[in-house]
């Protein structure tokens, strides 16, 4: 039985895309369904072999000479559910519930991230009662395991030279940029020895993290960088390090918020200890607004091999020389991040260490200097670079029509100015940017929030309210 009230074309489709198990790599059904849509209203439609749809509809009538515009959402949502929940994402519908006036799903994330644009694109698609031009609908897959959809949409599919993105979940907001980025890994080849000295672990722990794109500008330390920080006070006071393993973060594109690094020394624990305590009271000063949680400590163990002591000071001293955290704001946009990176995962494997780096700037130029100073700062050490994982930017577009054209009619239709945001993540936005240089994009979206968790909920009126707002600035263009 429907949860929505399903003579709504937006609630409806909704409620049919909730019974499709469409998780990132898991979305050939809900595909199949928007080609069978597709199918029953004669429209158009291209699919290519990773499952992005592109369906095609013509202009309204009056609006043949009008220049086609783009529609964009992605199909697959994040699968994340309560620990007591029995739901299996491969198979099983999810199950919709309303509590005050918002849309939720019962113990698992709603998807409504990206669902919305979806259903928008869909009923848009279907209802021949609306003014519009051309029309350009694209339905991306694997957006939120790497925006690796976009990267494999065939722009020759497309003519549109404006787009509206439907992946925002705030009202009256419009982003106006995203950064570009590329994961960076520093490898240093490693040798191992015999150990019979005392073996130590130093462990950084209580840090908040957080997002390296949208957290980055707050200050928050980094797990790895302390560690590297104390390892390095270390040897400066001549003591004897000899690492055996490092263990830092979780995700490249994550501020670390633990380390742990075993190491063999001779030096006796008395003196290790009170370096720490020092290190640990300089660090709590530093970091007493932003990580009032940190601590630093230091306990015995055993080990019987460690890295050589020439490769364990390479080590520590790239980590302590390479660069991390924000580097630039905007100024153009108050408060955007434009250039950071983040040492996000440190590894040590059976015979090298890895530094796993995420390094965010919408510029290529910028991106390319930092790699080419962490690849100069390896080198020293006799450690290499690869450069992966590079993804565009959407840069800022102070003369943008289709933005000016927007914020009237939002002026106009609501009575209150349009919000501009922007963000130092990667967007679809940006890699579509990337694709199609001419592209001139706004986005939209209704009121939800706690988005990729099980808490995930949209605001119903929002969710109408928007779409009503939708076709009314299409029918302007």
């Amino acid at each position: 039985m429907a949860v929505l009230d399903t003579s709504i074309p937006i609630f409806n489709y909704f409620e049919e895309i909730a019974k499709i198990p469409h998780g990132s790599y898991n979305e050939q059904r809900i595909a199949d369904y928007i080609e069978s849509v597709a199918r029953e209203h004669n429209l158009r439609c291209f699919r290519d072999e990773m499952n992005n749809v592109i369906v095609y509809k013509d202009a309204s009538h009056g609006y043949e000479s009008h220049v086609p515009l783009m529609l964009q959402a992605h199909i697959d949502m994040v699968n994340e559910k309560n620990n007591d929940c029995q739901h299996d994402f491969e198979n099983d519908p999810l199950d919709l519930y309303i509590e005050d006036g918002f849309l939720h799903a019962n113990g698992t994330t709603l998807g409504a991230d990206d669902g919305y644009g979806v259903c928008y694109m869909l009923a848009i698609l279907t209802d021949d009662s609306l003014k519009h031009p051309p029309l350009e609908c694209v339905f991306t897959v694997q957006e939120e395991v790497g925006l690796f959809g976009a990267f494999g949409v065939d722009e020759t599919q497309l003519s549109a030279k404006r787009m509206i993105g439907l992946d925002s979940e705030t009202e009256g907001e419009t982003c106006t940029s995203s950064s570009g980025g590329n994961d960076l890994m520093i490898t240093k080849q490693i040798t191992g020895e015999d150990n019979d000295s005392p073996v130590y672990v130093l462990e950084v722990r209580g840090l908040l993290g957080g997002h390296s794109g949208e957290c980055i500008d707050k200050g928050r330390g980094n797990a790895n960088k302390i560690a590297a920080r104390v390892l390095y006070h270390f040897l400066k006071e001549g003591m004897d390090i000899r690492l055996i393993d490092i263990t830092g973060g979780l995700k490249n594109n994550a501020i670390p918020r633990e380390c742990t690094v075993a190491f063999a020394s001779s030096n006796p624990f008395k003196s290790l200890y009170e370096l720490v305590q020092a290190y640990q009271n300089d660090i709590y000063k530093e970091l007493e607004m932003s990580d009032p949680g940190v601590s630093i400590t230091i306990h015995e163990e055993e080990c019987p091999v460690c890295i050589c002591s020439r490769d364990s000071e390479a080590i520590i001293s790239i980590m302590y020389l390479a660069p991390n955290g924000m580097i630039e704001k905007s100024q153009v946009i108050a408060g955007l991040t434009t250039v950071s990176l983040n040492m996000g995962v440190v590894r040590t494997h059976d015979d090298c260490v890895t530094i796993d780096y995420s390094i965010r700037s919408p510029l290529q130029s910028i991106r390319v200097e930092l790699s080419l100073q962490l690849e100069l700062i390896a080198s020293l050490y006799n450690a290499y670079v690869k450069v992966s994982g590079d993804y565009p930017g959407w840069d800022y577009d102070p003369s943008s029509q289709l933005r000016s054209q927007f914020q009237a009619f939002y002026q106009q239709y609501t009575g209150l100015k349009l919000k501009e945001v922007a963000t130092h993540g990667g967007l679809e936005t940006g890699v579509l940017k990337g694709k199609i240089p001419e592209l001139d994009i706004v986005t939209m979206g209704p009121n939800m929030s706690d988005i990729h968790t099980p808490d995930e909920k949209l605001e119903l009126e929002s969710f109408l309210k928007t779409y009503q707002l939708l076709v009314s600035f299409i029918e302007t263009l």
